[in-house]
């Protein structure tokens, strides 16, 4: 195992550096090459071969009677705000807009899909960045909530799907000042109905406002 994880780390690392010189010597299949979409592939390979790596490490160590855990939960002291479709929500670094909300079963094209087991909730955002600085976001960053405060996490699987078949996304979105810039979220949630979405005001997520979506 280690040394299938050796074998793609290294593959990984220089499809990576060949597909940042020109993207179409790394992406095939009727993919659109894109440094965006090489730099999603094939970082996503390398942090698998780190994992493999990980596990077949942690397999070889003797075992270990494991001490309690005692994890403490902060209190969440967002603010929920009741949104409207083109609404301005400013928090941090950025101002949103919440263009529309679609569910659906299914995302992707005829060389690349995705279907949920429940469904997917795609959130369709335009973003100014009010700094003065070039900000990052990244749609891992994001996630909601429904009415019982079960969270639900940003779907890599969806991103990487909607990447591929051309859609905007906020994987590693770069936004420059003062213009505004769009993305999409995609989430995966059981189904249809009332949930909240947690913007943030930085790449880190160190500032959130939560929002209804309705």
């Amino acid at each position: 195992m280690e040394t299938i994880s050796a074998i793609l780390g290294l593959f990984s690392i220089i499809a990576f550096i060949l597909g940042m010189i020109k993207p179409k010597w790394v992406i095939w299949f009727g993919i659109t090459p894109k440094r965006k979409t090489v730099a999603f592939i094939y970082l996503g390979l390398f942090i698998l071969a780190v994992i493999l790596s990980t596990k077949s490490t942690k397999n070889n160590e003797p075992k270990t009677i494991a001490e309690p855990i005692i994890e403490t939960v902060e209190e969440n002291n967002s603010n929920e705000i009741i949104s409207s479709i083109g609404k301005e929500i400013k928090v941090g670094y950025f101002s949103y807009f919440v263009n529309s909300i679609e569910y659906r079963k299914t995302v992707g094209n005829e060389f690349s899909s995705e279907t949920a087991d429940g469904i997917f909730l795609l959130v369709n955002l335009s973003i100014i960045n009010t700094s003065d600085e070039t900000q990052t976001l990244d749609g891992s960053a994001f996630f909601l909530t429904d009415k019982n405060d079960v969270k639900f996490e940003h779907s890599t699987d969806g991103q990487s799907t909607l990447e591929m078949s051309g859609i905007e996304t906020l994987f590693l979105k770069e936004c420059q000042p003062r213009i505004k810039t769009k993305g999409v979220l995609i989430f995966e949630v059981p189904e249809k109905g009332s949930y909240s979405l947690n913007l943030v005001g930085d790449f880190l997520g160190t500032t959130t406002v939560k929002i209804l979506l309705k």
